[in-house]
């Protein structure tokens, strides 16, 4: 009788072992983000005759992170640009952006970006390469991104974090080579978000 109540204390404490590691696990899962586009945006800049920058946005259309809880660092991105929708506050260098010459909306209306790999040092900043496609053609790009911040949000319950990114293209490897030196091949980007925990 001794040797069975031992092992039924045995089975016991395994199973409460079990169980608070289970626990722990399960509030290390990830959690899911989804942006706000309303206080979320894209901007890319260009130099215009190699002396001036024009900048312009491109609504995000919609798009998610992934971030570890008790991290300030996404472990994944990836984010759809409505394309149609780009705004430089001049409505025929607009349309010209929307044309062939550049990037054709009629054949290819948005942008995608996912990441691939997101690495960081110190739990704040953070590289992220992943692949960008726009008109028509798929390369990677590497953004420095940035923990903004995270907090409550205006609805009970609701939690909020943001982050920012910045990377540099050449607009010629996504085969838009149209405009040069009006238009300079190299472009930069940058991306805040705002998003709410799901």
């Amino acid at each position: 009788m001794p040797h069975l109540v031992s092992r039924l204390g045995g089975c016991l404490l395994a199973a409460v072992v079990t169980a608070g590691l289970l626990t722990a696990n399960a509030g290390a899962l990830p959690s899911s983000w989804k942006i706000d586009p309303v206080h979320s945006s894209a901007e890319f800049t260009a130099v215009h005759l190699g002396i001036s920058h024009v900048t312009g946005t491109i609504p995000i259309e919609s798009a998610k992170v992934v971030v570890p809880d008790g991290s300030n660092v996404p472990s994944s991105a990836e984010a759809t640009l409505d394309i149609k929708g780009i705004d430089t506050h001049n409505d025929s260098r607009d349309n010209d952006l929307r044309s062939p010459h550049f990037f054709d909306v009629t054949n290819d209306p948005t942008m995608t970006f996912t990441s691939t790999s997101i690495t960081s040092t110190d739990g704040k900043t953070f590289t992220m390469q992943g692949n960008l496609t726009m008109h028509g053609q798929t390369h990677p790009v590497t953004f420095t991104g940035q923990f903004l911040g995270r907090g409550p949000g205006m609805r009970e319950g609701q939690q909020r974090i943001a982050f920012a990114a910045n990377a540099t293209i050449d607009r010629t490897q996504w085969g838009m080579t149209y405009g040069y030196p009006v238009v300079s091949n190299s472009i930069d980007l940058t991306v805040e978000i705002e998003a709410v925990k799901q």
